[in-house]
């Protein structure tokens, strides 16, 4: 009968310190969520005012130039029935 009890009181224990440790850990993971949360709207509201500033002058004045003139694709017509690669 004490060996019973003392099985049941280590598994009540163990059970007990499972059950703190699991909350405490929860508890780490969702103060690191709202952190991470608050780090990503502040981020997306820098790329939002980045992005507002990039105008066709700003691109000008950066050395970019209009590519419409100059468009180059490849027409999948004549697509090779293998591909290699080719090193230099």
């Amino acid at each position: 009968m004490i060996l019973v009890n003392l099985v049941l009181a280590g598994g009540y224990t163990y059970s007990v310190n499972r059950t703190v440790f699991n909350v405490v850990a929860t508890d780490k993971a969702e103060k690191a969520l709202a952190n991470n949360s608050a780090s990503v709207a502040d981020l997306e509201s820098r790329y939002i005012s980045l992005s507002n500033k990039l105008t066709l002058d700003f691109a000008y004045a950066q050395g970019y130039q209009d590519a419409s003139d100059h468009q180059i694709y490849i027409s999948g017509k004549n697509a090779p029935a293998s591909l290699s690669f080719n090193v230099h």
